[in-house]
């Protein structure tokens, strides 16, 4: 069935006919039929009639118009058309559109005059991506298929089966109706029809409505229906409405739809959404309703569409199976606790909390759930699980991006400085020369870490080795240098390893190397040395100084301020990082306690 909002809204079931063979050629728009409905234009067509849009000039009200779609229909097809009008328009329910007349056109063929609808198919609803169903939510669908199934139920008691629920056949109005459409092929019990609809077929595709002795569409017929069984009762119909239920809670059919259907429903498959759909929090309840309204056998199956209708109901209502509930938080338990018994791997864990957690979930006050998440909460895997090592290694890049950031900063600032440098070392000095030219390397290394998509801070290591070792040939080994040594392996010990470049043992033994390396050499005479020491103390002449006193108390006075700072900076980013950790632990044990509580 197609149907649109508002004004073209589609009255029934409706089939597209691509070749247009002997149709009937439309009235002009201000025609009028029976002297009193001015017809508007076609909102669509089916094999055997098509629905006009049109205006009571009587009453002054817009109403659908199901006629004959063939210029020349034969008797039979009349006597069929006139048994819809006849069986649709003796059910008087909300949720069955009312016929407000049956009459000839001009051309002697039958019609009959409904009331126009405006609303949205369920088949549109169910079909939109993800499971949104827009203004339709899950408490509201359920409702409509609450109301569905009375609808059924009032035409089963009278002795009329729809046969051809479906999507299509279900439309949700703009203001809160529901209606069941198309009974085109309804049957009456204790009629013989299926000689009368062997060559009637309805819709087109997939949603198409089988021809012959087997009738309704594939994908939603009972296994009575599909074995062309001429004794079909209300059960049929149950068993349609169960795959309607299925498919509201899965997001899919239970069955393929078109011909495939047909063999699936009589093999039979496992009608619990649940397990078709373990994504979505589907009621137990309902999950079981769908299993008992979809049996193959009929005489197991819920026998009324009532029965269907109002256990939905009473789910919408709050009532719960408490006993059902139970039943299926032990079994979650169980599995749970098996998961846990079973080993240690990361599977074996999450599934542990997964069924834990849907026992607890069902049964809240059910004794073994909370103490098993408090266990698996509080008792850690023996090694990391891959999704923590995951996010502990992505928080490691961050931290080292921000370390990155934070030398990028500092080597600017140590750059300013050098000026103070020149200005107190000897003039024309290669020394300073060099040193600004590594710091500058040293910033582009920096630079390029924090670009990176892994940060390498073996590059930066080695950087800042060079540095400081260059910083003791210039200044004197004991002088400067040990101080940037260790303010320098303070911070890249904080910032995370990711190769043995970065580890804290190896940090250390680099900048020892580069600050007393160069004392060494000294020693051995490969240096000119920086630092003397007789009975008036030590005398240090590093090529750095160039003897102005000015000079260097002010550089000194600097470095000293800088290097107090700097130490003091990042001791209290790693006291605040530290006590973020501890107070979100601890907030998180916190809320375990709560959760676990037995009080």
């Amino acid at each position: 069935m197609s149907s649109e909002q508002g004004d073209l809204t589609v009255m029934a079931e409706v089939t597209v006919d691509d070749t247009g063979v002997g149709d009937r050629i439309d009235l002009p728009m201000a025609s009028a039929l029976g002297g009193r409905y001015k017809i508007a234009r076609r909102i669509g067509k089916g094999g055997m009639g098509e629905v006009m849009g049109a205006r009571d000039e009587q009453i002054q009200r817009d109403v659908a118009i199901k006629r004959m779609r063939k210029a020349n229909p034969s008797e039979r097809a009349i006597q069929r058309f006139m048994r819809e009008a006849s069986i649709q328009g003796r059910l008087e329910h909300p949720a069955i559109v009312p016929v407000h007349e049956i009459g000839r056109d001009p051309e002697g063929l039958p019609f009959f005059v409904m009331k126009k609808l405006s609303g949205t198919t369920l088949a549109k609803i169910l079909e939109r991506p993800g499971g949104d169903r827009g203004s339709f939510p899950l408490q509201r669908v359920l409702r409509a298929f609450a109301e569905v199934c009375l609808a059924i139920e009032f035409a089963h008691v009278r002795g009329i089966v729809h046969r051809d629920l479906k999507p299509d056949n279900i439309m949700l109005g703009d203001f809160g109706e529901v209606y069941v459409l198309d009974w085109g092929v309804a049957k009456v019990i204790g009629d013989e029809d299926d000689s009368d609809f062997a060559d009637v077929g309805s819709g087109s595709g997939e949603h198409a409505t089988a021809a012959g002795t087997a009738i309704g569409t594939p994908g939603y017929m009972a296994p009575e229906q599909v074995q062309g069984k001429a004794d079909i009762d209300g059960r049929c119909d149950v068993y349609t409405l169960g795959c309607l239920l299925f498919e509201i809670l899965a997001g899919e059919p239970l069955h393929p739809r078109g011909f495939d259907g047909l063999s699936s429903a009589v093999a039979g498959r496992d009608a619990r959404p649940s397990v078709r759909a373990p994504s979505r929090d589907i009621p137990p309840e309902l999950d079981e309703l769908c299993v008992e309204a979809t049996r193959r056998n009929r005489d197991e199956r819920l026998p009324t569409a009532r029965e269907l209708g109002d256990r939905v109901q009473r789910y919408l209502d709050g009532d719960r199976d408490l006993a059902l509930r139970v039943n299926l938080a032990q079994e979650h338990l169980d599995k749970a606790k098996a998961a846990f018994e079973a080993g240690d791997s990361d599977d074996q864990r999450a599934t542990a909390m997964r069924e834990a957690a849907a026992a607890m979930a069902l049964a809240p006050t059910l004794p073994g759930p909370p103490e098993l998440i408090g266990r698996l909460m509080l008792e850690p895997p023996k090694h990391t699980p891959r999704d923590v090592a995951d996010a502990i290694a992505a928080a490691e890049v961050s931290t080292a991006r921000a370390t990155a950031q934070a030398g990028i900063w500092a080597l600017v600032a140590t750059l300013a400085f050098t000026p103070l440098m020149w200005w107190m070392a000897p003039p024309a000095s290669a020394n300073i020369a060099i040193l600004t030219a590594l710091l500058l390397v040293t910033l582009v290394v920096l630079m390029h870490a924090n670009l990176a998509a892994i940060p390498r801070p073996g590059l930066v290591v080695i950087a800042n080795t060079i540095v400081v070792a260059f910083v003791s040939v210039t200044f004197s080994p004991l002088l400067i240098a040990p101080g940037v040594a260790a303010v320098l392996a303070m911070a890249m010990v904080l910032t995370p390893k990711f190769s043995i470049l970065g580890s804290a043992w190896t940090i250390g033994v680099l900048l020892i190397v580069a600050v007393l390396g160069p004392l060494a050499l000294e020693h051995l005479g490969a240096l000119t040395p920086t630092m003397s020491v007789d009975t008036n103390g030590v005398l240090f002449s590093a090529p750095g100084f160039g003897g102005y006193e000015s000079a260097t108390i002010v550089v000194g006075v600097l470095y000293v301020t800088g290097l107090i700072v700097g130490a003091c900076a990042m001791g209290g980013t790693m006291r605040r990082r530290t006590r973020e950790a501890h107070h979100h632990l601890q907030l998180q044990a916190w809320q375990l306690r709560q959760l676990v509580s037995q009080h």
